[in-house]
């Protein structure tokens, strides 16, 4: 077994805490939280083929703090290896987004976000869009820990495993499901409607590459962003606000029981939602939207743990 270690600067105001503990899918394989404290640990399959040990964690050096990659592997590292695995931790971290512009809204905004803590703001998401669509489809029309059962059977179906430790495996690429035929995916988990969908996405991207290059325009504007999410099979209007979140466009806010739950209790005394006016209390955020009801909701959420 060898160890590779590489360091990457952490931008302004980042909390890898945070980072971890904001958004559920740290608690989607392979994510998992290191037992030695907040550090992400996950497997994943190279383009090499390799399958490597990858923890990723957080120090200080003087006035910078670090993003710390440590990655454990029973073959030769090469430079191209490297260069994938840093491009993995900076899209899962979210390393290139600036929220300064948020930081300003909360501080003049009142409570509860004025008083958000240094460096919140980034959500985890994977170090690949075919792997939280996949997620996110798995997120429709399901408890959360259906969500997590489904994810789980994903990975340990047709991940690969670690070769130091069997029982630990990486997500799945396209190919390990566009090359199982569609009944033999569908009946080896329990995924219902959803395995179709998982399947037919994974078979796209292998044959019709160029029918997802719109995931990486950085410049779509939102709006037409989202009509490209809704001509994927499998993916709605809850779904594919939850992308447009995942792919660092926070316009719009993914309409779920939790936000129905909230909104009702926080706003209309258990009255009937009316959506208009929820849009009408976002407002202001513009752009930021889905970043001002997620802090709103983990707040009004440790208040009521704290009140226990």
């Amino acid at each position: 077994m060898m160890t590779t270690t590489f360091e990457m600067n952490a931008p302004g105001m980042f909390d890898l805490r945070n980072l971890l503990h904001a958004h559920g899918w740290i608690d989607l394989l392979p994510n998992a939280l290191h037992a030695n404290g907040n550090v992400l640990e996950r497997v994943d399959a190279l383009a090499s083929g390799q399958v490597v040990l990858l923890r990723v964690s957080e120090r200080t050096a003087g006035s910078q703090k670090k993003i710390v990659a440590y990655v454990q592997h029973t073959q030769r590292i090469s430079q191209k290896d490297l260069d994938e695995l840093r491009a993995g931790v900076k899209r899962m971290l979210r390393l290139d987004e600036n929220f300064e512009e948020f930081y300003a809204l909360c501080s003049h905004a009142g409570a509860p976000w004025n008083q958000m803590p240094v460096g919140w703001g980034r959500l985890l998401r994977s170090p690949t869009v075919f792997e939280d669509l996949v997620k996110v489809i798995c997120t429709t029309n399901m408890q959360w820990a259906g969500t997590k059962r489904m994810v789980s059977e994903l990975v340990s179906n047709f991940g690969k495993p670690f070769p130091e430790q069997a029982c630990l495996k990486c997500f799945p690429n396209p190919l390990e499901i566009a090359s199982i035929p569609l009944a033999q995916f569908q009946s080896a988990l329990r995924l219902g409607y959803r395995a179709a969908y998982v399947h037919e996405l994974a078979v796209r991207m292998l044959e019709n590459p160029q029918d997802f290059d719109f995931l990486n325009d950085h410049g779509m504007p939102a709006l037409e962003l989202k009509k490209n999410l809704l001509g994927i099979k499998g993916i709605g209007n809850y779904a594919a606000a939850s992308m447009l979140m995942l792919l660092g466009c926070y316009d719009a806010i993914p309409i779920d029981s939790v936000f129905r739950t909230f909104i009702r209790q926080k706003y209309f005394s258990l009255a009937q939602i009316d959506l208009q006016q929820v849009d009408a209390i976002y407002a202001k955020w513009g752009k930021w939207k889905f970043l001002a009801y997620w802090y709103e909701l983990l707040n009004e959420e440790e208040k009521s743990s704290g009140n226990d």
